[in-house]
């Protein structure tokens, strides 16, 4: 059912040639074309990826291991199929391609999904998709150009989605919706619309640019009051649903935590700011509320137990709301006294133990859980801060997805630390302060976090941005371009 949204399969893979069953007809698969073939071990890839940690797996007899049957369908169909430009030079090719972005996405690969995605949009650009989606709609409409249309709106939406998360430039324009699309689709269309002006303000962080970011929060408030008040509310998601209106929820509920983080991305570098100015604790409020709204929307996610893809889906920006709550409370700590953070962040802090207690439990239930696993450590972390028992004799310096590195120390506010030029990474990458083979830590500038204090001797600018779904293989860096 959560597929639906991405591609209309044909009637005749499904049993009793009905869609509402989600039922598979195999033998009918079985004699379709190889890219049909693929497309559907993909989609099944997705589903076991999905399956929530209490699945009973005797229930599926014919598979012994469902990870390795999950990666034995994406391998073969990465090394047969999708490896062919000529194959994936079709509207069922691109279905595939966008299945297994969608396939490392949810295990976490972030960047590998990125890279798919680019490819996928190369290809539909050669088709002509981006003159597809500008022509209205028929009537009655062509299935093929419907189905174009909405393989292009969902390369474009989650080109969006990665660029933002790791930094990189978009590669397509925005595309236009018919005026009688679905509310939810409508509001997404609108907020990735302003997707590109929100990046951009990463790349300079300044009193001046501060302007801007205040310019982009109420065009984004105006967007949200164009909804209905309903709209935002959070729906009850029965765990035995199965039905379109279920999945127009879920979808509800899914486009509700991008706006929010949308939010959190303004005004996060600023929230960083805060406790040395003032002027800045407009963005404190607004990023800290907007991060509470996505942690209460993944709570009913996972109340619905039936909802995993779309919990993964949501669960790297959850982790980006926890760090930003979780930070501020280390902040507070390390300027206010404790009994006043008590009373003023008891709730945000109840509400990151229950997110890492979740989070755990999904971990030990299931090894697919990787997302919850790799947040649930990362937090923890960031709590020992608050903790002098469980302090080690100097700073901590955590590496943390998207934020980059910082040091902690108790009672103290968080900082980014500089390059050491004399450590033991510098000496084996050859680096030197005059700039001769500096290593480059990410693709792009980074200002999220405030300017070091005055006294340092050290003005490199540079920070560890490796955002591979929390999958950082290379936590010092050690590697140049």
């Amino acid at each position: 059912m959560i597929l639906d949204g991405i591609y209309k399969a044909s009637r005749d893979i499904y049993v009793n040639r009905d869609p509402q069953s989600y039922a598979l007809d195999m033998a009918a698969i079985g004699r379709e074309r190889s890219i049909i073939v693929a497309r559907t071990l993909l989609h099944l890839a997705i589903c076991i990826n999905s399956l929530p940690p209490e699945f009973d797996q005797s229930r599926l007899a014919n598979m012994w291991s469902l990870d390795a049957t999950m990666q034995n369908y994406v391998t073969t169909v990465t090394t047969l199929i999708t490896s062919s430009d000529e194959l994936m030079l079709t509207l069922h090719g691109l279905e595939t391609l966008l299945l297994l972005a969608l396939y490392h996405m949810n295990s976490a690969n972030l960047r590998h999904s990125w890279i798919i995605i680019r490819r996928g949009l190369s290809l539909a650009h050669l088709m002509g998709f981006h003159r597809i989606i500008t022509q209205p709609d028929l009537s009655p409409p062509i299935p093929a150009v419907s189905n174009a249309k909405m393989i292009w709106r969902s390369f474009v939406d989650l080109d969006r989605y990665l660029g933002l998360h790791l930094r990189l430039p978009f590669a397509a324009d925005d595309y236009p919706l018919p005026t009688d699309a679905d509310a939810h689709l409508a509001h997404k269309s609108r907020i990735n619309g302003i997707s590109k002006q929100i990046a951009d303000l990463d790349r300079d962080i300044s009193p001046q640019a501060y302007a801007s970011a205040l310019a982009l929060d109420e065009k984004l408030e105006s967007i949200m009051k164009e909804m209905p008040k309903d709209f935002w509310e959070v729906p009850n998601i029965p765990s035995t649903a199965r039905s379109p209106e279920s999945f127009a929820a879920l979808e509800r509920l899914m486009v509700q935590m991008w706006h929010f983080e949308m939010k959190v991305f303004i005004h996060l570098p600023y929230l960083l700011r805060a406790p040395k100015d003032s002027r800045y604790e407009y963005s404190k409020v607004t990023a800290l509320q907007a991060s509470r709204n996505m942690l209460m929307r993944w709570f009913a996610l996972r109340n619905a137990s039936i909802t995993q893809a779309c919990c993964r889906f949501a669960e790297i920006g959850v982790f980006i709301a926890a760090v930003t709550l979780t930070l501020d409370i280390v902040i507070e700590l390390g300027t206010k006294e404790k009994s006043e953070v008590q009373k003023t962040k008891g709730t945000d802090f109840a509400m990151i133990c229950r997110l890492i207690g979740e989070m755990e439990k999904l971990a030990k239930a299931s090894p697919r859980e990787k997302i919850a696993a790799r947040s649930a450590v990362v937090l923890k972390k960031i709590l020992c801060s608050l903790d002098p028992t469980r302090q080690p004799a100097a700073k901590a310096r955590l590496t943390i997805p998207f934020f980059g590195t910082i040091e902690l120390e108790f009672k103290k506010l968080p900082v980014r630390p500089n390059f050491d030029i004399e450590s033991e990474t510098a000496k084996k990458m050859n680096a030197t302060a005059t700039g001769q083979h500096l290593p480059v830590f990410s693709f792009v500038s980074n200002a999220l976090w405030p300017p070091m204090d005055e006294g340092h001797d050290c003005d490199l600018d540079w920070d560890i941005v490796l955002f591979d779904g929390l999958e950082d293989k290379d936590t010092e860096g050690n590697w140049v371009f």
